[in-house]
């Protein structure tokens, strides 16, 4: 190394550790912001396709409609959307939406953000199945006056897939950018969820929907995950 007159060793060593770290910095921000706009094209074709697939169900007379509480309405409606959304903000602001107060840091980040990644795609996979076998029921709020009962694709294994997609995107998003905010989103989204289900298998089983036909198709299906079958 070649040393500016009156120009200490050590202090050249430390700018050049410094100029690595923040080259390693840039890095990784660039590989973010590429990893988000990934993410937030995969999520805007999503949404164009359950669009499409749903688009027969708007407007739909309704038989029996579920009367929704509206906190629960914008809690689900704005978590689901902030999730969505945030992969954009993080293309457009990486500092605060990534490094900023709001995100922890820590040994095992890597892992974490793997593991987020897969559950993320998992949900995104599992979305698109059960929107496609679903079709226009997606849109309706209650039931239709010719509602079938649907039972194939993910609903032969769970109930609610794409509640379930919806909380596994969530949670993926969480720990792909390491954001308390998102984890918090996460909570709103899982708890406004479950009160869906209930509400839907409350009026799926009544004497106004499929009564025992859904009791028995409830019996042999999870609500979120397959149910384990007990080995005999």
């Amino acid at each position: 190394m070649d040393l500016s007159p009156g120009q200490p060793e050590a202090q050249l060593w430390w700018r050049d550790r410094s100029d690595v770290g923040g080259a390693s910095r840039r890095i990784e921000a660039a590989m973010i912001r590429l990893l988000a706009a990934s993410m937030g094209v995969v999520v805007a074709s999503a949404w164009l396709l359950t669009s499409r697939w749903e688009r027969p169900g708007r407007g739909a007379e309704h038989r029996v409609r579920l009367r929704v509480p509206r906190l629960i309405g914008l809690g689900f409606d704005g978590s689901l959307f902030a999730q969505l959304l945030y992969p954009l903000l993080v293309v457009i602001a990486p500092g605060p939406t990534y490094e900023g107060w709001a995100n922890w840091s820590s040994s095992v980040d890597a892992t974490l953000q793997t593991a987020g990644l897969v559950v993320w795609m998992l949900g995104i996979t599992v979305l698109l199945w059960a929107s496609r076998v679903m079709g226009g029921y997606l849109a309706i709020e209650g039931l239709a006056p010719e509602h079938e009962l649907v039972t194939r694709g993910p609903y032969h294994y769970v109930r609610h897939p794409v509640y379930a997609s919806f909380m596994a995107i969530a949670a993926g998003t969480a720990l792909v950018f390491r954001s308390y905010l998102l984890l918090g989103l996460f909570l709103m989204l899982a708890a406004t969820s479950f009160w869906w289900a209930n509400a839907e298998e409350k009026l799926l089983a009544s004497h106004d929907g499929f009564g025992d036909a859904y009791r028995a198709y409830a019996a042999g299906t999870g609500r979120l995950l397959p149910r384990l079958k007990r080995a005999r």
